[in-house]
Formats: structure tokens, C-alpha cells, sequence
């Protein structure tokens, strides 16, 4: 009896935050489910980079018409190239905020209702049927994303000043634009659970990030970490295939045509691959419950 009422009170009692927990959750599920992932992420990740292909050819065309030192006389095409480039890049955010969704419903049964529709049932259901809200997150997040890039390259510029120059930085500046650029993903992650609680329980767009930030409370750490390793695998997936393609692929079909597209089109997928923990991390963190009880199981005592 008073073993019984202790596990309710355990049950009951307020979670503590358990991101070590977290990790080891989401990478169990990373790896035992790796090939399901890879097929949500594969999709978005592919129309993702052509989108930004076909927006780099229009930029060429843009920036082919200015001829040189004219741009004060070109101010139209030159806020038709910065359109093109950050809408592009938000095109490309969308589709990521599609991918976590598709994420969420796997890892939290979201479409397990549906199963008997099967022509309905697909890991992209829920997001289409929030697409409004979908939007709505992708547009907040990917701004705040947009506004703390900014202020890693004050911060870039003040180091620059204080240091004495460029010369003396030039060698750090890409590793220290990445860790910036790093940082700031980690704290735009905090707002990351918002599209699976829109998706679990229908909540507003801002009573979900108020929340997905409380929920981000005590996992800082843990969502940085999955942040770095997105960012740094996706780093090494690119730079193997830019390398192992060329090895691997007979040399005089590297100068074809096609070769490019197909680099591109193999970076990403490898990039793909590595990328779902993050997604299942923010989805798990809409769900503590997930995680949690497997902590309170292995707490228990066998029998």
C-alpha cells in the first residue's frame, strides 16, 4: 500500500528537467527508426536545395544586368536580389518547419488515428492541416533567426576593432561566423517545440512558443549540443561527398554538366541524414511524458 501511494505521489510530482535523459531518447529513436527519418527528411532537404540552386541562377541573371560600380542606378535589382536570396532562404526554412512537423507526428503517434484512411495517411498530414500556423512559426522563428545573424556580425565587427583589424582575424572568421551562427540556432531551438504542440493539441501560435520556451527550461544545454551536432555533421556529410564523389566517380565524368547537380543533390541527402535528431529532440520536448516515463520505469524496483 505505501509502496503503491509513493509511485503516485512520484507520478504526480512536477518533472525535473533530464536532458541527459533527452539524449539518450533521441538517439535510441535516431537509430532505431534512422530509415523512416531519412524518408521524411529526404523529400523537404531535396526541394529545399533546389530551391536554392534555382534561386542562385536568378541572382546570376540579376547581378549580370548591373554592370559594374552602376549599382546606385540599379536600386530596384538590387532589392530584387536581396527578395530572391532571403526569400529563398525562408522557402528553404519552411520546408525544415514541415520536416520537424512530419518528425512530430511519427514521434509522438500523431497519425495513429488515421491509419484506416490510408489514403489520407502520411507524416505531412498534420502539417497541411496547420499550414496556416505553420507559416505563421516559420515566418517568427526564421526572423528572430535573421535578427541574431545580425548581431553576430556586430559582434564580428567589434572584434575586428578591438583586435586592430582584419588581418589579424581573417584566419578565424569562418570558425567564429559558424559557432555564432551555432549559437543562435540554439536559442531560436527554445521555440522549436511550438510546431508539435500546435500539432498535439491545437494551440495558439503564441500561447505554443510561450510554452515551447518553458519547456526548453533546465534542456538548454542538451538542445545545443543536438544543434551543434546537425550543424557539424552536415559540415562533414558535405565535405566527404565533395571529396568521395570525386574519388569514387571516374574522372572524366566529373566535367560533365550533370556532375554538379548531382554533388548537390548527394551533399544534401547526406546532410539529411544527420539532421532528425535535433527534430526528434524538439519533439520529445513537446511531450516530456515520452521520456520521462522511461525514467520512472527504470526507477522501479523489479519484482
Amino acid at each position: 500500500m505505501e509502496t503503491n501511494y509513493s509511485r503516485v505521489l512520484q507520478a504526480e510530482a512536477p518533472e525535473t528537467a533530464q536532458p541527459g535523459l533527452l539524449l539518450k531518447r533521441v538517439h535510441n529513436l535516431y537509430h532505431t527508426q534512422f530509415r523512416r527519418w531519412f524518408g521524411i527528411m529526404a523529400p523537404t532537404s531535396l526541394l529545399g536545395g533546389v530551391v536554392l540552386v534555382l534561386a542562385n541562377y536568378q541572382l546570376s541573371a540579376i547581378w549580370r544586368g548591373v554592370p559594374r560600380g552602376q549599382f546606385r542606378y540599379h536600386i530596384a535589382d538590387m532589392a530584387a536580389a536581396g527578395v530572391v536570396r532571403h526569400g529563398s532562404f525562408f522557402l528553404d526554412w519552411l520546408l525544415g518547419c514541415f520536416a520537424l512537423a512530419a518528425v512530430a507526428t511519427v514521434v509522438n503517434d500523431l497519425d495513429r488515428g488515421d491509419e484506416a484512411e490510408g489514403w489520407k495517411h502520411d507524416s505531412y498530414h498534420r502539417a497541411r492541416e496547420h499550414l496556416g500556423a505553420l507559416v505563421a512559426l516559420a515566418l517568427i522563428t526564421f526572423s528572430t533567426f535573421l535578427f541574431g545573424g545580425v548581431a553576430v556580425g556586430f559582434v564580428e565587427l567589434a572584434a575586428l576593432r578591438m583586435v586592430g583589424g582584419w588581418p589579424y582575424v581573417s584566419k578565424y572568421s569562418y570558425p567564429m561566423a559558424v559557432i555564432g551562427y551555432a549559437v543562435v540556432a540554439s536559442l531560436v531551438s527554445w521555440l522549436g517545440a511550438a510546431i508539435p504542440l500546435i500539432l498535439k493539441d491545437g494551440t495558439r501560435v503564441w500561447a505554443a512558443l510561450k510554452k515551447s520556451v518553458e519547456l526548453s527550461n533546465g534542456y538548454e544545454g542538451a538542445l545545443f549540443l543536438l544543434v551543434v551536432e546537425s550543424v557539424l555533421g552536415s559540415m562533414i556529410a558535405w565535405y566527404a561527398v565533395v571529396h568521395g564523389l570525386h574519388l569514387l566517380l571516374p574522372r572524366h565524368l566529373t566535367y560533365t554538366a550533370w556532375y554538379g547537380w548531382l554533388l548537390n543533390a548527394v551533399g544534401v541527402l547526406a546532410g539529411s541524414a544527420v539532421d532528425p535528431p535535433l527534430f526528434i529532440g524538439l519533439s520529445l520536448l513537446a511531450t516530456p511524458e515520452r521520456f520521462n516515463a522511461a525514467s520512472l520505469a527504470a526507477s522501479e524496483p523489479t519484482p
